[in-house]
């Protein structure tokens, strides 16, 4: 044994008479693979451990007794290994003839026609006939599941549908019915799937090998070799997983995943598999619309709006100053395009009042971040995830918000890790997690000072590092001075002896990781949070090393790149307005106008009724988006942009990795990718800018920000990553900060809570329109415990008016047992239940309501 240049390990094997160096560990498999040897395997994927069921990889290796499992046979010094011997390949042809013995022939009606293993086997095998006779079993029907299609006739009885929802999901919905010969996949008691806990990510219908999990068929379908396959990034959360479009006579018609690159390993949610068909919506825009004397938007060609729009920003510049314009993106525009609209307010219009659409419910948490670390970037990656010994997750329902982020956290369960879940809900992970602190609304900082207070009474604190590389630790101390672990988790709702043991956990862990989401961001206590998980960390010294990191959970799919543009209004000085304070001059009158590009205020911001009050009142809006959304309905001028499908350019995933976004279609009628559109708008204000296409833009991104120095490379390499670094020295922060609990009284009795559902992002405005997901989740729901339920003589499919201090919706209970007593959940994806009606004012904590039955 040897090692490479890189220190790994290696052995030296023969294969096929090739000496070749091998990484000690890897399997025969992964070795001939290395090397460019394709040996045969049915039952074998990389996801998953080796099975050794289907005996096709089987090679000789001499000196062994007989054939071996090239899947699940390990590689060693002197090896010599022959993968294509006559023996061999007799054996193979046999599996082959008997796995067709029952085996339907029906591949001309088969889904997997073209990407069938089997299929292409038989043909490289020479398998003309069987000769045992074929049986000819009836396919059957494909089961009533809107988006996965099963025919068990096909089944080959590999087993890769079965573990990959145990193994990578840890649900379980497929098993083995009955013995022997009549040995056969299915669901328990073969209930339909969505009545054993499946959650339609699709991850069986990837990883089958042949046709008895597939998509369900559609009149728009195509067979494998007809469509064009393009790879690309995934536009909804920011995992940043990579997905494959299948793409036919200019539509979208299939997303698939590949197993061989992308941070994701192949895996996909249901968003990302099946979530593609809003980009051949019926209301997508197609053409321009101006608003006309009427009052009605009206149709109208590309020169007449951009004159219009560049006249109108023209003369307000003229009239009031740059400073009277804002503009506002969504975090699905790709970096190219959030850097040209940032560069046309400032350099052209002169205003500097430009934001993201999710900055102001994240600022807090990052600005928190900058003190404690100097970044307010993720300082470790997903591979530093997969490391840890114990991983918390604080205020994210991670299984639906970021799914495939998940399957990190869930894997490490099951190599028996550590992981501490602090959330109000019993969400999947809760249920599953070896701890979860059902902490009530408002008290997270008290159970983090909670958590402090006893790692330094049990001698946990990391003291070395702390002298070393931090500061503050003095008034960090003098903070936790009388804090009583009992009295805090009391006051938090938490058992303080399970507190007590998370906290020893993790402060015994050799590496932790602590993941913060939207029910820490957006809250309150944001920045005392945050700043206590900072404190944390740093306490016990897991910061800047291997396995250890503070993960803020990004929402959109371009979060952290739009930041990184310059979409933020203290980039430059004098700092602009942010969101609110558009909205805020807008209502006033020193906001004159308002570009809105990919994003939708009316239904995101939770002062919704202020921003329709605004936009109402503004004397120009122009929305760039693919859709006539609710803002839209307030523009004077509508662009119709591409969707993530049609455009090209860079995204930039929640751990700082820049990836390429590949155009798959052509953009739907007249409409254009949003740089281009920027670049129109900026040329017809007089700008000149000469760019030729995205990746012109993305060579000026990489000479303008720094991170991105060498981003250039995503047009070959396809990834570029650009992590933060911590301080030399990290900053303490004192935990200061109150609980604020909701107020809840007799007339509002229940606290409201919002966040993700798993078959829709963000707002809606794209999950609504993929009839995948629709299929599956119609409409918005409220959330009840079982017990409240009872109180108010409700069950499940009845309907009530949620009413709150600000306003009221309705909409369809659903009694769900991870619920608390005294609080209800209602997700953010509604147009006919918007949540932001419920909520008021955005910086108060979580609103009380009551619930009326209608």
């Amino acid at each position: 044994m040897s090692a490479d240049t890189a220190g790994v390990q290696t052995v030296t094997i023969t294969i096929n008479g090739q000496e070749v160096q091998a990484r000690a560990g890897q399997t025969i498999l992964e070795a001939c693979r290395a090397v460019g040897v394709e040996v045969p395997t049915l039952c074998y994927d990389p996801r998953l451990e080796p099975y050794g069921a289907c005996r096709m990889c089987l090679v000789e290796v001499e000196g062994a007794r007989g054939p071996m499992a090239a899947c699940g046979t390990a590689v060693r010094e002197g090896m010599v290994i022959h993968t294509h011997t006559e023996k061999i390949v007799k054996l193979r042809k046999f599996v082959l003839e008997l796995l067709l013995t029952n085996h339907p022939l029906d591949c001309p009606v088969c889904e997997a026609a073209g990407d069938c293993r089997l299929q292409d086997y038989a043909y490289e095998y020479l398998v003309d006939m069987v000769p045992w006779g074929w049986r000819g079993p009836v396919t059957g029907q494909p089961g009533d599941h809107p988006n996965i299609a099963h025919f068990g006739a096909r089944c080959i009885l590999c087993g890769r549908c079965v573990r990959i929802c145990r193994e990578v999901m840890s649900i379980g919905c497929w098993g083995y019915l009955n013995r022997g010969y009549d040995s056969e996949v299915d669901t328990p008691y073969r209930l339909p799937l969505q009545e054993v806990g499946c959650v339609s990510c699709g991850q069986c219908v990837s990883t089958c090998p042949v046709g008895a999990i597939t998509t369900q068929r559609s009149p728009d379908g195509a067979r494998a070799w007809q469509t064009q396959k393009t790879a690309s990034t995934c536009g909804y959360c920011a995992d940043g997983c990579r997905v494959v479009l299948h793409s036919y006579k200019g539509k979208v018609i299939k997303v698939s995943s590949d197993l061989e690159k992308g941070l994701n390993q192949g895996n996909l949610c249901v968003k990302g598999r099946f979530g593609f068909g809003y980009a051949s919506a019926g209301d997508r825009l197609t053409k321009p619309l101006v608003r006309k004397a009427s009052g009605k938007l009206e149709e109208v060609g590309w020169d007449e709006a951009l004159e219009l729009v560049a006249k109108k920003l023209r003369n307000v510049k003229e009239s009031k100053g740059g400073h009277a314009v804002g503009a506002v993106c969504g975090t699905h525009c790709t970096n190219e395009a959030a850097y040209l609209l940032q560069k046309l307010m400032r350099q052209v219009l002169g205003s500097n009042n430009v934001d993201a659409i999710d900055h102001e419910e994240t600022q807090a948490a990052e600005e928190a971040l900058s003190v404690a670390f100097g970044t307010a970037r993720l300082t470790g990656s997903r591979s530093d995830l997969a490391q840890a010994d114990v991983i918390v997750v604080v205020g994210a329902n991670l299984t639906e918000s970021h799914p495939v982020l998940a399957l990190t956290v869930i894997k490490a369960m099951r190599q028996g890790k550590t992981v501490i879940v602090i959330d109000p809900r019993r969400t999947d992970l809760a249920r599953k997690a070896q701890f979860h602190l059902p902490v009530r609304p408002g008290t997270d900082a008290l159970l983090l000072r909670a958590f402090a207070r006893h790692l330094l009474d049990q001698g946990l604190a990391d003291m070395e590092f702390v002298k070393a590389r931090t500061d503050g630790y003095e008034e960090f101390l003098a903070s936790l001075d009388g804090v009583d672990v009992a009295a805090e988790a009391a006051a938090c709702g938490v058992d303080a002896k399970r507190l007590r043991e998370a906290a020893t956990a993790f402060g015994k862990a050799d590496r932790a990781a602590v993941l913060f989401g939207s029910g820490v961001t957006h809250g309150p206590q944001a920045a005392s949070v945050v700043a206590a998980l900072a404190d944390l960390v740093m306490l016990t010294g897991q910061v800047g090393r291997s396995g250890a990191s503070l993960y803020p959970l990004r929402s959109g799919a371009n979060s952290l790149g739009v930041a990184d543009m310059g979409m933020r209004p203290d980039v430059q000085a004098p700092a602009g307005l942010g969101l609110s304070g558009m909205i805020s001059a807008l209502r006033s009158g020193e906001l004159v106008a308002l570009y809105v590009v990919g994003c939708d205020p009316v239904l995101a911001v939770r002062e919704g009724a202020a921003v329709r009050e605004a936009l109402a009142q503004a004397d120009f809006v122009v929305v760039e988006d693919s859709f006539l959304t609710e803002t839209a309905q307030y523009a004077d001028v509508v662009l119709p942009a591409a969707v993530t499908a049609e455009e090209e350019g860079t995204f930039t995933n929640g751990e700082g990795v820049v990836q390429k976004v590949r155009p798959a279609v052509a953009p739907a009628g007249e409409s254009l990718p949003d740089w281009l559109i920027v670049t129109k708008l900026a040329n017809a204000l007089g700008a000149g800018w000469s760019y030729g296409g995205p990746a012109e833009v993305t060579k000026e991104i990489a000479q303008a920000v720094a991170l991105y120095a060498g981003v250039s490379r995503a047009e070959e390499e396809g990834v570029v990553s650009v992590p933060g670094r911590p301080a030399d020295k990290c900053v303490f922060a004192p935990i200061t900060d109150a609980a604020v609990p909701p107020v809840t009284d007799d007339q509002y009795p229940y606290v409201l809570l919002t966040g993700s559902v798993r078959e829709h992002h963000g707002t809606g405005e794209r999950t609504r329109r993929a009839s995948g997901l629709t299929k599956l989740v119609p409409e918005a729901w409220l959330e009840v415990s079982p017990a409240d339920g009872k109180k108010l003589g409700l069950t499940s499919g009845d309907r009530v008016r949620v009413v709150s201090r600000s306003g009221a919706v309705e909409v369809e209970v659903r009694l769900a047992e991870r619920m608390p007593e005294g609080m209800v959940f209602l997700p953010g994806f509604s147009r006919s239940a918007p949540v932001n009606v419920l909520w008021g004012d955005g910086r108060a904590g979580a609103p009380a309501v009551r619930l009326e039955r209608l």
